[in-house]
């Protein structure tokens, strides 16, 4: 543009008004396009990653709904309740786990034999204390402390009485007559899953005595509330432990029966059905769990088990119900010899 030229628009404000109006729509014009452009191309291609991203995992974990039953996942909170406790109970036998067991738990990478020191020194910790009959009563000026009084009020809720396992055990033996369970076996999933505590909900919503999840409950028609009552507990845990047994009627070997309805319990029939079949394909016996079913339970969070096309129901965390139905079984085992020695004498 010339010099005539410019003072020709400057003497002529409309052509000057033109002008400032056609530069600043070009401004916003490019201002909008950039934010368009931020949006649609930049802000849009990192959402899609980031989704992606946690998408991932849980794409990879499709259980079913059966599997609710029971602790079907790891739940801190109770995983507390685990071998070495039971050792406050079981001070009367030299081991909870007889040797096959601790032979097929290292098999599968699930024990360690460190594990045997860190059960002496807790077992060195465990102090039983026999309550004597006082001969004269007398006042103690003494205060009563909180640790005193919680240390008391354990030993009157003690399971160490002679025949007796917990405070629950008539429900046991009334609901396990009922539906043909072994009453032990129950008060060992009792124990397990709570600890003999009727009110606790674990950290993944397992709720009361028997650990049951809430969909479980409302199943067979009870809430969340209701689940915290000891006798509702132990009857919705019974009925489930009936309902998993049908799939494994043909089985003739009652405990190995026993060891499949205890994990179906714990994973859900789906998962333990996975891996009858893997086991089946690698010329194992599917009805037998020992040394058969339980290796493929095991493996199937490896990827290359559960992404198998045998496997129908995805990942499952198959040690961790390798250990449940172990440790259950073999604390019902020596809450048996508990009650026959007491009976015995």
């Amino acid at each position: 543009m010339n010099h005539s030229r410019r003072k020709e628009i400057r003497r002529d404000p409309t052509r000057m008004r033109r002008l400032l109006r056609s530069i600043t729509l070009s401004l916003w014009g490019a201002v909008l396009v950039g934010i368009v452009y931020y949006f649609v191309v930049v802000h849009q291609a990192a959402q899609t990653e980031t989704t992606r991203t946690q998408a991932a995992p849980q794409t990879e974990w499709h259980d079913v709904p059966i599997s609710e039953v029971g602790a079907g996942e790891v739940y801190e909170e109770l995983e507390q309740y685990s071998t070495l406790y039971v050792l406050e109970y079981l001070l009367d036998y030299d081991s909870m786990w007889p040797h096959d067991e601790l032979r097929r738990l290292k098999l599968f990478g699930l024990y360690d034999e460190d594990d045997d020191d860190d059960a002496d020194d807790e077992k060195e910790k465990v102090v039983v204390k026999v309550k004597e009959e006082p001969t004269k009563s007398t006042k103690s000026t003494k205060p009563t402390t909180a640790s005193e009084a919680s240390s008391k009020q354990s030993q009157a809720q003690s399971p160490k009485r002679p025949g007796v396992i917990s405070d629950w055990d008539h429900l046991f033996q009334q609901y396990g007559e009922r539906y043909g369970w072994d009453w032990c076996v129950l008060a060992s999933i009792a124990y397990q899953e709570s600890k003999f505590r009727a009110g606790i909900v674990g950290m993944g919503g397992a709720t009361g005595l028997m650990g049951i999840m809430p969909a479980t409950g409302r199943r067979y028609g009870y809430s969340r509330a209701k689940l915290k009552n000891a006798e509702n507990s132990v009857h919705v845990a019974c009925m489930a432990l009936r309902d998993f047994g049908r799939a494994f009627a043909h089985i003739t070997d009652a405990e190995q029966r026993m060891k499949f309805t205890l994990a179906s319990y714990n994973a859900g029939n789906a998962h333990v059905l996975d891996a009858r079949r893997l086991a089946e394909r690698a010329e194992l016996d599917p009805d037998r769990w020992d040394d058969s079913v339980e290796i493929y339970m095991a493996r199937l969070n490896e990827p290359k088990y559960y992404k198998d096309p045998l496997v129908q129901h995805g990942r499952a965390n198959g040690a961790h119900t390798v250990r449940y139905v172990a440790e259950v079984f073999n604390r019902a085992q020596s809450y048996k010899k508990k009650v026959q020695y007491a009976t015995a004498e």
